[in-house]
């Protein structure tokens, strides 16, 4: 899990650096394909099953995924990668709340408390009000949400289903995409600098893709979900010492709150588990 995170986290370093420079559709598609490919090669025993990357549950969750991704490389074009890297903390709070709502598991009133806790935190870092309110902002809600229902359809992925496919498909649909928002950008020619960024950040994201789905599948899901919080401190790393944001005050409780609530609410359920 911490290595998943770190490997996200250097990817998404690598994208952020190409701001204003390249479409984001370009970018996704582009370092889809460079993941493709490197999962095409680590997933080809497993490309016999091809055909299983059209079944249901795994369709649903790479579109999923193809959502969180088109709204999370928007958001960080124009919001620092720490703040956004935070909101996203909120996720596994989310995927407790939604195992309630779609998997029947149970919730007690502690964990309920830490979820709405970590809601807060993510209110204190996007600042809904209307003068800062912006469309990235709404962005980086939505990607909450698309990447707690991907990680909820992954839980219910059937085990006939080899982990390799699960992420080949991922990194195709995730590709695709970028070609759907061909018609609404200008793409520009590649410098040898942005490719070297894409190549660099589609292999980052290849070991991400590879390191979360086996955590998730086969891994005890508690446990291990909180080492996503090892992101905060790379993504505060990144933003300070590479593009030279730092969180403001409240941006800072924020994230507390969130990493708090999220540990707090992990743990409960790790003893309910027991």
């Amino acid at each position: 899990m911490i290595l998943a995170m770190a490997s996200f986290t250097a990817g998404d370093t690598m994208t952020k650096l190409m701001a204003g420079e390249v479409p984001v559709g370009q970018i996704i598609f582009f370092r889809g394909v460079v993941a493709t490919a490197v999962t095409a090669l680590l997933a080809r025993k497993a490309l016999a099953q091809a055909m299983l990357v059209f079944q249901k549950g795994v369709m649903v969750r790479s579109l999923s995924d193809v959502a969180g991704t088109i709204f999370f490389i928007t958001a960080l074009m124009h919001i620092p990668i720490a703040n956004l890297t935070a909101v996203m903390q909120a996720v596994p709070l989310l995927v407790i709340a939604f195992a309630a709502l779609f998997l029947g598991e149970t919730v007690g009133w502690r964990r309920v408390l830490a979820i709405l806790l970590g809601l807060t935190g993510v209110l204190f870092i996007v600042k809904p009000s209307p003068a800062s309110f912006t469309v990235y902002d709404a962005l980086s809600l939505g990607l909450i949400m698309a990447i707690a229902l991907r990680d909820i359809f992954t839980r219910r992925l059937n085990f006939d289903v080899p982990t390799m496919i699960i992420v080949f498909a991922n990194a195709v649909f995730v590709m695709l995409s970028g070609l759907l928002l061909y018609p609404f950008e200008t793409w520009v020619a590649l410098t040898p600098r942005h490719l070297l960024l894409i190549l660099c950040g589609g292999m980052l994201l290849s070991i991400g893709y590879v390191c979360m789905v086996l955590t998730i599948r086969m891994g005890d899901i508690s446990a291990t979900a909180i080492y996503r919080y090892s992101v905060v401190l790379f993504a505060l790393l990144s933003g300070t010492l590479v593009f030279g944001e730092f969180p403001d005050r409240w941006a800072l409780l924020g994230i507390a709150l969130i990493v708090v609530s999220g540990i707090y609410a992990l743990l409960r359920e790790m003893r309910a588990s027991r």
